[in-house]
């Protein structure tokens, strides 16, 4: 069956089912886990919903409704489906090895069963393994799960994206966007971005990238041939201009490619890191398939693999909405697995727990403490070595060679422990220069008494901002002791050393107007007080283009998410941001129009005035 408007209308209804059959044999449950606790349920029924599309789980294409009927003949009714019988699915047969016994509590499954369990794929990616909420005892009734299957597969699934120009949808890895946006409702703000305007997006940011970036002169003409088809989707592949290259050119774009950094900071359902995921992969594929040379030949799996791992990241304050941004990437990967994985005895996705993070993108605050993305441009040597090991780490463990991302964190830690400690040396070094001798100094300018005062109090001036400074950076690094908030300058700190920054932003912020902007993450409960962090984050950032310049207060958070995306970016960076057109010409948007025309070139504003992308937004 095709994929209407009804489903997500329905969807929801039955989301809501669940959420109300979920309990607990001992203790209370939290509302609020509650709703993160069924949607990681679905969020797994789902991605074994692709799974078993291929086959992968004992030959069966309805392999979970199958399995609820083998249930259903011993045991249904007495609430022991998700316990008994989904718990060992999920933690042990899609967690190991195929050929490892499940050995789950007391259960005796029929044997065919049990075969099927045990020659399962190996998933893992972290999808599958025990979380916090799954350590609570918590379970959903029979009838509940029962009543979701008989919906959900009711549908068609598919393990591919659909194309542009399909006018319905199938269950495929985009709808999770879209029910994300019925989920919360448009809650802080989110609005599901189509795709026609993501993969137009991402097809402009590298190109204007790629014209930045490149080192064998290679025509903007060329680019926008290779990026964008011509013809329209009936054209024939023969028809479409793909560029002229050299075969240096060729090779220039895609050692460029293979190591381009690109982040969304609202990333919401992960629509904008899927269609980086796809563009790069498609034009990479067009691009190597012309290169003679061997070392440039790859296939489709390492291909979209080594994108995801060198490529992608982003950062979305739900944590759930995380969850779907790994689950949709975990797809889009899985479509190219090749049939030999289905019995690897290595896991087959990735763990992504360290490219898409949760966290407040705007303020890092610990008590009165911000921490800017500007305020540690230099990594000193005695980072280095620990810089380097941190991206051996990520490495390992996004290919499972480790689960546990503690020494990663900890690692973080010190690098930037390290850069404030070369600071605070730093600093304490000019001020030993100052301090020592500030008269032999003033005498080296010469001039009369009064001008020689004025020098001393302005060294005396110098000196006190320096032991202010001082204390800051000693503030920051106690404060990093107690508790730690996401800090971009640790979570991506291999970003900001090798590169200085991202060299793509790209993203849909948040549109929450002026009167309704608060702290998504509930820590700082006044919303006056949040919105002058964000002012005082404009500053940080930018301390020297905001000096003067007064902040409208009026300003929705999308203006924000401006200023943070371009502090970012590295040097060469290339920004695109999709959202309203109010700070155009609205008073709240001056502040914002007279930033960029003093400090970023603008290149693009287009204004689509012939279709409503976001029917549902509040703008």
């Amino acid at each position: 069956a095709k994929v209407t408007n009804d489903f997500y209308n329905e969807f929801k209804g039955q989301f809501e089912k669940l959420c109300e059959a979920v309990k607990v044999k001992n203790g209370k449950l939290d509302v609020d886990e509650v709703k993160d606790f069924t949607l990681l349920f679905v969020i797994r029924v789902i991605f074994i919903g692709f799974i078993q599309k291929r086959g992968w789980i004992g030959d069966d294409e309805k392999f979970l409704p199958n399995f609820l009927v083998e249930y259903t003949k011993k045991e249904f009714g007495r609430e022991l489906y998700y316990n008994k019988w989904l718990e060992p699915l999920f933690f042990e047969a899609l967690n190991s090895a195929p050929g490892t016994k499940v050995a789950y509590g007391v259960n005796e499954f029929p044997e065919h069963i049990e075969k099927i369990l045990q020659m399962a794929p190996y998933l893992n990616g972290g999808l599958f393994e025990r979380r916090d909420l799954d350590g609570k005892g918590w379970f959903i009734s029979d009838e509940a799960i029962r009543g979701f299957f008989d919906f959900l597969f009711s549908y068609n699934f598919t393990i591919e994206e659909n194309t542009l120009f399909d006018e319905e949808l199938e269950l495929n890895p985009e709808f999770l966007g879209i029910i994300f946006e019925r989920l919360v409702n448009k809650e802080n703000g989110a609005v599901y971005t189509p795709r026609t305007e993501v993969d137009f997006m991402c097809r402009m940011a590298l190109v204007k990238w790629l014209e930045k970036n490149n080192t064998t002169k290679i025509a903007l003409k060329d680019l926008y041939e290779l990026f964008f088809r011509e013809g329209g989707p009936d054209a024939l592949d023969d028809h479409q201009q793909r560029g002229d290259f050299t075969a240096a050119q060729k090779k220039d774009l895609i050692d460029l490619l293979e190591t381009v950094t690109i982040c969304d900071p609202a990333a919401g359902s992960g629509a904008f890191l899927v269609g980086m995921l796809h563009v790069l992969d498609e034009v990479e594929q067009c691009l190597r398939g012309r290169v003679r040379d061997i070392d440039y030949k790859e296939d489709a799996f390492p291909r979209k693999q080594r994108v995801i791992s060198r490529s992608l990241y982003g950062v979305e304050v739900k944590g759930w909405a995380v969850w779907i941004t790994q689950l949709r990437l975990w797809i889009t990967l899985f479509i190219d697995a090749p049939e030999s994985m289905r019995s690897s005895f290595v896991p087959i996705l990735p763990s992504l727990d360290f490219k898409v993070r949760q966290g407040d993108s705007l303020v890092q605050r610990i008590g009165k403490k911000m921490f800017p993305v500007s305020g540690h441009a230099d990594i000193p040597s005695s980072a280095k070595a620990k810089v380097t090991r941190l991206k051996e780490l990520k490495a390992e463990f996004f290919q499972n060679k480790h689960k546990d991302g503690w020494e990663i964190k900890q690692t973080e830690y010190r690098v930037f422990k390290d850069i404030l400690h070369a600071e605070i040396e730093q600093k304490r070094k000019n001020l030993r220069d100052l301090g020592e001798k500030p008269n032999e100094q003033i005498d080296l300018f010469g001039g009369g008494r009064e001008e020689r005062q004025q020098k001393l109090e302005l060294f005396k001036e110098r000196i006190e901002g320096l032991k202010a400074e001082i204390y800051e950076l000693q503030e920051e690094m106690q404060a990093l002791r107690e508790e730690r908030p996401l800090v971009w300058n640790i979570e991506f700190a291999e970003i900001f050393f090798d590169k200085g920054g991202f060299d793509i932003i790209i993203g849909n912020p948040p549109y929450v107007r002026q009167e309704a902007i608060a702290d998504p993450l509930g820590k700082i409960k006044n919303a006056k007080e949040y919105k002058d962090a964000l002012a005082e984050m404009v500053q940080g950032d930018f301390p020297r283009e905001f000096r003067k310049e007064k902040l409208n207060a009026q300003s929705d958070l999308y203006t924000y998410f401006y200023i943070r995306s371009l502090r970012l970016l590295n040097e060469k960076g290339v920004h695109v941001f999709i959202c309203s057109n109010s700070w155009l010409d609205v008073g709240y948007g001056v502040w914002l129009q007279k930033f960029l025309l003093n400090y970023a070139p603008v290149h693009f504003i287009f204004d689509n005035h012939s279709k409503r992308s976001f029917a549902a937004a509040d703008v």
